[in-house]
């Protein structure tokens, strides 16, 4: 049988084609573009997945996935099959099938890491920061929550295409408008603009009270993305108020840091 590290990096690479197959699949039902057909690379992730459930000797787990496998590759529309979810958005129904099954592999291998936000969504976030700011690509430095928020969420939406805009959280008494989701690495973001001092404590209200109201079976992982204008509080200052108020590891404070915009001074 494979090592347990292995077998995570095994899962990890399968995800990876995951992710691609959702990126084509997302592409060719917007573009209708036949060389965007994620078919190849769906059946892929299927024939990674039965390598993995054969090398973990899981005989009744295999014959699950290899049934699925065949019965989806021998109908008539194959692994392009488009499923629609409530809200009426395209999902590939062999993409959603390989999901589960890939979910119930990890369930047997639990990694100390699985609950922490991915590192390359940490990455791919922090390289933002020269992006949102550039003068050349926008007019101005962000100035609000808004300007953070839009423009962050229009190149992650490039990363992950399966991203959500304020996605709903349905509670009992008060559902909950997160400003980004991604079901793909069940991460939820929201974005802070931090320009005063004086409202570094109310932020800190903010995020520990959404930590709260955000926590939900459909998402595992939370990061808050905080753009300050000039240095406040390090983002080691900030991860350090979560840790002491209790709030798990699944959640991550990102800080960026960038510019105030400055008034032209007159000519006398």
């Amino acid at each position: 049988m494979m090592e347990i590290a292995n077998i995570r990096e095994a899962i990890h690479n399968l995800k990876r084609w995951i992710r691609d197959a959702d990126r084509y699949f997302d592409r060719w039902t917007t573009t209708n573009d036949d060389f965007a057909d994620p078919s190849r690379t769906i059946e892929v992730c299927f024939l990674q997945l039965l390598a993995i459930s054969e090398a973990l000797e899981l005989q009744e787990f295999r014959k699950m996935v290899h049934s699925e496998y065949s019965s989806i590759k021998t109908s008539k529309k194959g692994f392009s099959e488009v499923g629609r979810d409530p809200d009426g958005d395209p999902y590939s129904i062999s993409l959603f099938s390989i999901r589960r099954f890939v979910n119930a592999l990890e369930s047997f291998f639990p990694d100390e890491t699985h609950t922490k936000i991915t590192t390359d969504l940490l990455e791919i976030i922090r390289d933002i920061n020269y992006i949102i700011a550039n003068r050349d690509l926008f007019r101005t430095a962000p100035t609000s929550e808004n300007d953070i928020h839009i423009r962050i969420e229009g190149i992650l939406k490039c990363v992950f295409p399966d991203l959500k805009h304020k996605p709903t959280l349905t509670k009992q008494i008060k559902n909950f408008e997160p400003d980004t989701g991604i079901p793909s690495v069940e991460t939820l973001i929201e974005y802070k603009f931090l320009s005063r001092t004086e409202d570094v404590g109310l932020i800190a209200d903010q995020i520990l009270a959404d930590t709260r109201g955000y926590a939900s079976k459909d998402w595992k992982r939370f990061l808050y993305v905080v753009y300050e204008t000039k240095r406040f509080r390090t983002e080691k200052d900030w991860n350090q108020l979560l840790r002491e108020s209790g709030v798990p590891e699944n959640t991550t404070i990102v800080v960026l840091s960038g510019e105030a915009m400055r008034r032209k001074k007159k000519k006398k």
